[in-house]
């Protein structure tokens, strides 16, 4: 009797998890397309050559998005999952957070885009464009973290449906209706779209959960560093390749080579919702160990690289979309995009063994790995779009990956658990 009533209950846990992964999933993928039309709005609308301005600029804004904040919604989430109470602190320290560092990153990004990077943007419209672009980005990530810590993960995915559809209807009204082309108008633009998503997601979060308490967690600042080091990291290994080919390559090579590396991005999405489900799972397991932690991740790695390679072969594919979709200037991204789409199964394949460290309490460990493979894929990129052009620049950063992965798996089974007194 007693077997019976626990199978039933495992296959209703089992049916629960299949329930919330779909809920999850049908937003994002609607998500998913609905960014892949904005994309392809937006590249067509600029132009190659525009859109590799544009593009090499928004690689910095997939690491300064990390930066900003200083892990502050990491730090909720880990709080919150653990005691729900915790919450008006733990969200008022996140938006502080949030304000105070924003102007610092926006002025290491411009140091990197007006000074590395060499970019024919001026400085006012390297600066309107990253506070645009990373405010609304964070606010959108951290309101969907908040959603999760939560438990409401089907919702978080319609966060990332409005932020979307918002982006989509302005891109839309601007390269169609208006057939306008200019850069510098879009960026302006999209200025004041951010301003206004930012504030509405902002007052949700106060709204659905409770109003934050406005001061910061000084207890909480290191955590919280470290969750941004770890995650910086990551975005510069998914980032950096368009930072290097910027300096070496024009901007129509950057531009074939930022339109492959979207559709990258685009085939991202399914992992980051798998992940974002577990997540706070590991923080449960984690209280028991990293042997706990390390199981759990084990668990998990099954589905994670299935949906990686899911997520390869999609992206594959809609790489012969490329030419069809954003013009024949455009030829020159298929290969890229094929080349690329490799690297999601190895992606996959990290994320069990971080999130173990994580949740085992050795996100310090966690943090050096990847601000040290950080500094090692720069090294990667850098030899190989010396060596070998852009061509080089796609193995080197397949190598890192997979470097990351092996890296991971082996220091989250090289920690051991401390002998209890």
């Amino acid at each position: 009797m007693k077997s019976s009533l626990g199978n039933a209950l495992q296959r209703l846990e089992q049916r629960f998890k299949l329930m919330t992964f779909i809920t999850t999933m049908v937003p994002t993928m609607g998500a998913l397309g609905l960014q892949f039309v904005t994309f392809a709005i937006t590249a067509r609308g600029l132009g190659v050559e525009q859109f590799g301005r544009y593009t090499a600029l928004l690689a910095v804004v997939g690491i300064g998005v990390e930066l900003a904040g200083l892990g502050g919604a990491d730090v909720l989430v880990r709080a919150v999952a653990r005691d729900k109470t915790r919450f008006h602190a733990y969200y008022g320290n996140m938006l502080v957070l949030l304000g105070a560092s924003l102007p610092v990153v926006v002025a290491l990004g411009v140091a990197v885009v007006a000074g590395v990077m060499q970019s024919a943007l001026s400085v006012l419209m390297i600066v309107v464009a990253l506070c645009a672009e990373i405010a609304v980005s964070r606010m959108s990530a951290s309101l969907e973290l908040v959603m999760v810590a939560h438990g409401h993960t089907a919702r978080a995915g319609w966060v990332r449906m409005t932020t979307v559809v918002v982006r989509l209807l302005l891109a839309f009204g601007y390269f169609v209706l208006c057939d306008m082309r200019d850069l510098d108008n879009w960026i302006w633009l999209v200025l004041a779209q951010s301003t206004a998503v930012t504030l509405l997601y902002v007052w949700l979060g106060a709204r659905m959960y409770g109003a934050p308490v406005w001061r910061p967690l000084p207890h909480e600042v290191s955590s919280g560093v470290l969750f941004c080091i770890t995650q910086s990291a990551r975005s510069m290994q998914s980032n950096l390749d368009r930072i290097v080919l910027s300096r070496y390559a024009d901007e129509a090579v950057v531009g074939l080579y930022g339109a492959a590396s979207r559709f990258l991005q685009l085939g991202q999405f399914p992992l980051q919702v798998v992940t974002r489900i577990v997540y706070p799972k590991y923080f449960v397991h984690g209280a028991q160990g990293i042997a706990a932690s390390r199981r759990y991740a084990l668990s998990v790695t099954p589905a994670l690289l299935g949906v990686g390679v899911l997520s390869g072969l999609g992206v594959a594919a809609a790489a012969l979309l490329a030419p069809h979709v954003l013009g024949r200037e455009y030829d020159g991204s298929v290969a890229l995009t094929v080349a690329l789409a490799l690297s999601l199964p190895l992606m996959a394949l990290q994320y069990p063994a971080a999130d173990a460290l994580t949740g085992a309490g050795r996100q310090g460990l966690r943090a050096g790995i990847y601000s040290l493979s950080s500094v090692g894929f720069g090294f990667v990129l850098l030899a190989g779009v010396r060596l070998g052009g852009t061509h080089g620049l796609v193995a080197g950063f397949l190598c890192g990956h997979l470097l990351l992965a092996l890296v991971l798996w082996a220091t989250a089974f090289y920690c051991k658990d401390a002998p209890k007194p």
